[in-house]
């Protein structure tokens, strides 16, 4: 199983150890030395999983996990040398999907790794149901004949939009980064057209829009990507 990974550990020696783990085990990789670093990498470069540490500077793995989090559905694994049960339960409660203690063995890192990328596989997915209502039906999308109702009326959307728009009503409710909607609606071929997006998301309101100027259902997250509102 392939994927990139994205080590945060100010620990050189640790980090460059775990580097050369995922290596032999054909994964990718990037690396940060501190949680502001990597919180840039975990929103910008498209990592497929984070494995962080919790003593890091400035904010700390703790916090740099709730940022993630509110962001992102990134796959996390704290990898730390704090391992009282208080530690454990905080950073599985503030969004960690698993915890690692230093020092760890190797295939069980490597076995957590998979589990949790089999499971992102899994949730990318999704059984969608084949209508979605939004507004108490101010905004009804036939999932299957690709059919768009706004306010009562029959809404025109290219092929294009369509795909943009179905990834933003499934994921309803969090934040979808312009590389997510750009893996997911258009495929990796379409990785360097980032640019495009925004045009689109400007096509999109007008047609769904009341005011597009001040939209309500489709909200930007200035840096990071763009969120349908969950109503």
């Amino acid at each position: 199983m392939s994927g990139k990974i994205l080590v945060v550990d100010d620990d050189v020696a640790l980090t460059d150890n775990v580097v050369q783990i995922l290596q032999r085990e054909g994964y990718t990789f990037l690396v940060a030395h501190t949680a502001e670093d990597g919180l840039h990498l975990a929103l910008q470069a498209q990592p497929d999983l984070a494995l962080l540490d919790i003593m890091i500077p400035v904010m700390g793995g703790f916090e740099l996990c709730r940022q993630i989090r509110h962001q992102s559905a990134l796959p996390i694994i704290f990898l730390t040398a704090m391992e009282d049960v208080d530690s454990i339960v905080h950073g599985l409660d503030i969004g960690g999907d698993d915890y690692l203690t230093k020092p760890f063995d190797e295939p069980i890192l490597i076995a957590r790794i998979r589990a949790q990328l089999r499971r992102m596989q899994r949730l990318s997915q999704p059984t969608t149901p084949d209508t979605l209502t939004f507004g108490d039906g101010e905004i009804i999308v036939d999932m299957p004949s690709h059919r768009v109702t706004v306010r009562g009326e029959l809404v025109d959307l290219t092929p294009r939009e369509f795909e943009l728009f179905s990834v933003l009503v499934t994921n309803a409710g969090r934040v979808v980064t312009k590389g997510e909607l750009i893996q997911m609606a258009w495929g990796p071929k379409f990785n360097d057209a980032k640019e495009n997006i925004k045009p689109y998301i400007h096509y999109l309101r007008r047609k769904i829009e009341a005011d597009p100027a001040a939209p309500r259902w489709i909200l930007t997250a200035r840096g990071v990507g763009y969120r349908f509102a969950n109503e």
